[in-house]
């Protein structure tokens, strides 16, 4: 089964999208803190949907690092707004969504990407 990896430090947004992902027929991987999720085995992730306020960090930082281990993972941004600088970094690893207004276009960048 094809698995895709969501982090958000919300568990009300996080497990909205997990539930639509769920219901593609694709396995979630859920996390929740820039700093627990910087330690997840990306073998064998699709793709990953991050928050921009993890509440501990940036999502950039840890899409940094999710690149790091696997350079090709597609990885784009679910946010409720951020500072230009920060969008602006973000852009370059991928697509920004906004929260809640576009759910369902992330949903279908997530099925997109993980097939």
């Amino acid at each position: 089964m094809t698995t895709v990896f969501v982090a958000d430090d919300s568990a009300l947004a996080r497990r909205a999208i997990a539930s639509k992902v769920s219901a593609a027929g694709l396995a979630v991987v859920e996390g929740e803190s820039a700093v627990l999720d910087a330690a997840v085995d990306v073998a064998g992730l699709a793709c990953a949907l991050v928050d921009l306020d993890l509440g501990d960090g940036d999502g950039t930082q840890l899409a940094s690092e999710l690149r790091r281990q696997s350079p090709a993972l597609p990885i784009a941004f679910f946010t409720g707004g951020a500072p230009e600088a920060v969008l602006a970094r973000a852009k370059e690893y991928g697509p920004v969504f906004f929260k809640p207004a576009e759910l369902d276009r992330a949903i279908d960048w997530i099925t997109r990407n993980a097939g």
